[in-house]
């Protein structure tokens, strides 16, 4: 089996290792831009250089393991010709309908109900559930312990707070940011910022 490799060598590299090795997939290395990380090594796996270096491999194959989405994306970018992995922990449970895009992860104790959609380079972190018919955007991530309502669509690069809640049939835009442990009942738009419970909007952030 070819190795797999891991872009991002800090604390989701390791949660993301984790993941790998329950699905008995050779991890040969991580790629970080960290000078005090190069030439060390990250749970037994050696850190190989930067991430640019990712792109020398002769078959460039793995994951992006960086929680902020704009990163995630601009890496994602930057490797067209790069094999993208979708990485399900052996832990968790996704419905064999759920369309998992490539470079998704969904990490231990994850839960993807019937008929939802997650996009290209999705988080859904330690124990977030995502209930039926949602729709996770490009690169958004959903944070540990959060929970999706069914029908539940989360725009492109959002951010969903751990321990967060939304209710069912809440359409959530790009880029937001909710906040730790709140509540979502209504609609958010693109860019905003939300927090508590019930959640409201305190500003909105620039792309």
């Amino acid at each position: 089996m070819t190795d797999v490799y891991i872009i991002g060598a800090s604390g989701h590299g390791k949660v993301v290792q984790a993941a790998l090795r329950t699905m008995g997939m050779p991890v040969g290395g991580f790629f970080d831009d960290d000078p005090g990380l190069l030439g060390g090594s990250v749970c037994g796996i050696p850190v190989l250089g930067p991430v640019r270096d990712f792109g020398l491999l002769e078959r460039p194959r793995g994951v992006i393991a960086i929680g902020k989405a704009t990163i995630r994306q601009r890496t994602a970018q930057s490797f067209p010709q790069a094999e993208w992995l979708r990485v399900v922990h052996a832990s968790s449970w996704v419905d064999i309908s759920v369309d998992v895009g490539d470079g998704s992860i969904v990490c231990a104790g994850g839960v993807v109900q019937p008929d939802s959609v997650l996009g290209r380079h999705c988080i859904i972190n330690t124990g977030a559930t995502i209930d039926h018919d949602c729709r996770v955007g490009d690169y958004a991530h959903v944070c540990p312990g959060a929970h999706l309502g069914g029908n539940v669509h989360v725009g492109t690069g959002s951010w969903i707070g751990i321990g967060s809640q939304v209710i069912q049939g809440v359409a959530i835009g790009a880029n937001v940011t909710v906040g730790a442990g709140s509540t979502v009942l209504r609609d958010v738009p693109d860019n905003a910022v939300v927090v508590g419970s019930p959640a409201r909007i305190v500003r909105y952030d620039r792309c």
